[in-house]
């Protein structure tokens, strides 16, 4: 069971789990967004791991490219380690899943990460009710925090989680 307290530097380390790296983009919005998180769950150090390998432009594109086992199956090293270095996680690779073969392993990846962190013992987080990604936590914010900031509402919708969701 990881029971980290902190870097040597003091620092507490939040693992972001996104979807998959991005094609067209630098990510940026959506690394601002984690930021913002990270600085609402009192940590200061981001690691960003992806539980598909591939990059691609829009997430219903890995219905597409998620057919073949090893590119889910490459992630899992790269996860694994930054769950060991982690004070906190947030899931935030989506709710929506991919259709087809795509998705089986979508829902086998998600399975291991969740024995993952039972096992990690580490708090882990989701925006609402949900691992939902971070380009939609403003939409989620303002259904149901209408009246706070981003930022306040956000800190709102942070949620930790007893059991990891599941698919």
């Amino acid at each position: 069971m990881n029971q980290r307290s902190s870097d040597p530097d003091g620092s507490r380390r939040l693992v972001a789990v996104l979807s998959n790296p991005p094609s067209e983009t630098d990510g940026s919005r959506t690394l601002s967004r984690v930021q913002q998180a990270s600085a609402a769950l009192g940590t200061s150090t981001i690691d960003v791991v992806n539980l598909f390998s591939l990059p691609t432009y829009r997430s219903d594109e890995i219905s597409r490219a998620g057919v073949a086992p090893e590119s889910w199956l490459s992630a899992r090293p790269t996860i694994a380690k930054a769950i060991e270095r982690a004070d906190a996680v947030l899931l935030a690779y989506g709710i929506s899943e991919p259709t087809g073969i795509a998705r089986d392993l979508h829902r086998e990846q998600v399975r291991w990460l969740t024995d993952l962190l039972r096992e990690s013992g580490l708090p882990v987080y989701v925006v609402g009710d949900g691992p939902r990604h971070p380009t939609r936590w403003q939409r989620y914010t303002t259904r149901h925090f209408q009246h706070l900031s981003f930022g306040d509402a956000l800190r709102q919708a942070l949620v930790a989680v007893s059991r990891p969701p599941a698919t």
